[in-house]
């Protein structure tokens, strides 16, 4: 069974209900969560994907982004209503409008920090993905040309800080290794 079908198999045969089935894909940087979160969404008609790192208020802003989704998107998603975040734009520094996010069938929550104690509470299944770190490190710094290399332990310290109040690699529904070797 491939990863995909894996995944695929934490979702409901017929969704319920007027809020959408949220799956969290958590993992740190590097762990494939953005190419899971696209295969699911490819999958599944009717799913979207939510991706935390529009809402991370920069290379110190994981938890501030992380909080803003789970009070303004998922408390929303889950009362059946539309939910909304600032979206930050890496490239200037600064917030870029805002984002509307329409209730779907299924949402997958994608990036680090979608199973932390904020997001938990609207988190119906949870995915730990997981590679060694040189892996990972190599996988983000080709994906974005090494452009944050000298941002990566900073980024890493809020990953550890966001996980040591709640384990989501204890807490995921499955856990897969995205390692190659």
């Amino acid at each position: 069974m491939t990863h995909l079908e894996r995944v695929l198999a934490l979702l409901p045969v017929r969704p319920t209900g007027r809020r959408p089935f949220v799956l969290a894909l958590d993992g740190r940087s590097g762990a494939g969560k953005s190419e899971l979160a696209a295969a699911v969404v490819e999958r599944v008609p009717g799913a979207q994907v939510l991706a935390l790192e529009d809402a991370y208020r920069g290379w110190r802003g994981l938890r501030e982004g992380v909080e803003e989704i789970a009070a303004g998107v998922l408390a929303e998603l889950r009362a059946g209503r539309p939910g909304t975040y600032r979206r930050y734009d890496w490239l200037s520094g600064q917030l870029d409008g805002t984002v509307r996010v329409e209730p779907s069938t299924v949402v997958v929550l994608e990036g680090c920090g979608a199973g932390s104690l904020p997001c938990a509470p609207y988190v119906d299944a949870l995915v730990w993905l997981e590679a060694p770190e040189p892996e990972r490190h190599h996988r983000a710094m080709a994906r974005d040309d090494g452009t944050w290399l000298d941002q990566w332990s900073t980024w890493a310290a809020q990953e550890s800080a966001l996980l040591a109040e709640r384990d989501a690699r204890a807490a995921a529904d499955l856990v897969l290794d995205t390692s190659t070797e």
